[in-house]
């Protein structure tokens, strides 16, 4: 599998080949203190890098592209858990040096586990509907109104945070003591919600949903899937 870098991230990825070695080593650092702390606090290295390069027109913003791109090359191999040829590769297109492709290929091995496990930690558990129940209700009349119809549906949704585990229960064919202990071992990760609305509120959750579904579609929502998962 190949990596995923536009042209703009490989154009500043290119930037970093102006460098020497121990610069190199110096951008390595301030991206891994980029990850952790965020890049304001980087500002002091990318202009003493950019001085050093004065005469080749490099600014301070040029190496923070460059710090930024170098991140989103080591999130994406370890993503997509890349071999060593996957991610030579680009460097080697770009123009490095020998010596500039073994600091680089250094640098992604070093801060793969860190990575991963951050990728790990912001992925989102949301809650994903697995089963619905509902029931339509309308009361014709009472003491106070002799004439009276309201209707009403009530549904109770079964939420789960565990794809793999979704259909346990429906699947499973073990007697209802077995079921409750599953539930029972399973019941951090579930969620049992009852609602009763009117048809007028009905109506607008339905609208919602298909308003999201719709942007559920859209580049801009993909791109943002991908990156949690």
């Amino acid at each position: 599998m190949s990596l995923n870098l536009t042209t703009q991230q490989k154009l500043h990825l290119k930037t970093l080949t102006k460098c020497k070695s121990d610069d190199l080593i110096i951008l390595c650092k301030a991206a891994f203190d980029y990850l952790a702390n965020g890049s304001e606090q980087q500002v002091a290295v990318y202009q003493l890098i950019a001085a050093n390069y004065n005469h080749l027109n490099l600014k301070s913003e040029d190496v923070q592209h460059s710090v930024e791109a170098l991140i989103s090359l080591l999130i994406e191999s370890a993503k997509i858990n890349a071999e060593d040829t996957t991610v030579e590769r680009p460097f080697q297109e770009l123009g490095f040096s020998d010596k500039a492709v073994q600091i680089l290929m250094q640098f992604v091995h070093s801060k793969r586990n860190f990575i991963e496990g951050s990728i790990k930690t912001a992925n989102i558990r949301a809650y994903r509907l697995v089963n619905l129940e509902w029931r339509l209700e309308i009361r014709l009349a009472s003491r106070a109104l002799m004439k009276q119809s309201q209707i009403f549906v009530t549904m109770k949704l079964y939420l789960h945070t565990e794809p793999k585990s979704e259909n346990r229960d429906l699947l499973d064919n073990t007697s209802e003591q077995n079921a409750v202990v599953i539930h029972e071992d399973e019941k951090r990760n579930r969620k049992d919600v009852l609602v009763q609305i009117d048809l007028n509120s009905l109506k607008y959750m339905i609208q919602s949903l298909e308003e999201a579904l719709t942007e559920s579609r859209t580049r801009r929502v993909r791109n943002i899937i991908a990156a949690i998962h």
